[in-house]
């Protein structure tokens, strides 16, 4: 009887480990998702919900439009491109105490559905063509836009990539990239981030 007791008790330990350790690790998970999403800036055709806390009028889901903004209720137009969803809360809520709306609003900004976003290879590497960024991704390191179009081929200058971006306004900026350099690690080389829309193009090499 005595064993009986002493083994079940063992095995309560054991599920109460288990359970423990469960919730530690979505505990983890938890507190890993905020990290995960504090540093994403908003994007062009993102869908955001704005709500402010015991204002159920003033909950709204909007895309930013190509001009960066969302429209906000009470508020009109909110530049929120570029800025963190930390950002864009504080921004909104200073609109608010500011044109005397709210006294001290609590707002929450969210993304409920992320912009596609993609950049295009092109020139001397093994298949030309769109690449997908991650619907959370707020870029792509060059190395691995090049990796995921097959590599330079044998005659690609690597060392002279070229990216085409353009800004808000439309204009564009041409930067000439040594990603050869970055590959070899010599002289420590700075990493390339490619922001979504960017145009890679790899030349030949003149022999």
């Amino acid at each position: 009887m005595v064993s009986s007791w002493f083994a079940l008790g063992s095995v309560m330990r054991r599920s109460m480990l288990v359970l423990i350790a469960s919730l530690g690790v979505c505990g983890l998970l938890q507190a890993a998702e905020p990290a995960a999403t504090s540093s994403y800036r908003l994007f062009v055709r993102d869908l955001v919900q704005v709500t402010v806390q015991g204002e159920a009028d003033v909950s709204v889901q909007r895309r930013v439009d190509g001009a960066g903004e969302i429209a906000v209720p009470l508020l009109g137009p909110v530049k929120v491109v570029g800025l963190t969803l930390a950002q864009a809360q504080a921004e909104i809520r200073r609109r608010y105490v500011a044109e005397e709306i709210f006294i001290r609003p609590e707002v929450v900004v969210s993304v409920v559905e992320y912009s596609p976003k993609e950049v295009m290879v092109l020139g001397q590497v093994g298949k030309q063509g769109k690449l997908s960024l991650s619907p959370e991704a707020a870029g792509m390191p060059i190395i691995e836009a090049i990796t995921g179009a097959g590599g330079f081929t044998r005659i690609a200058k690597s060392d002279a990539v070229r990216v085409t971006r353009k800004d808000e306004g439309g204009a564009e900026r041409i930067f000439t990239v040594d990603v050869e350099k970055m590959l070899s690690g010599r002289g420590g080389a700075e990493p390339f981030q490619l922001q979504p829309g960017d145009v890679v193009f790899v030349p030949e090499r003149v022999f």
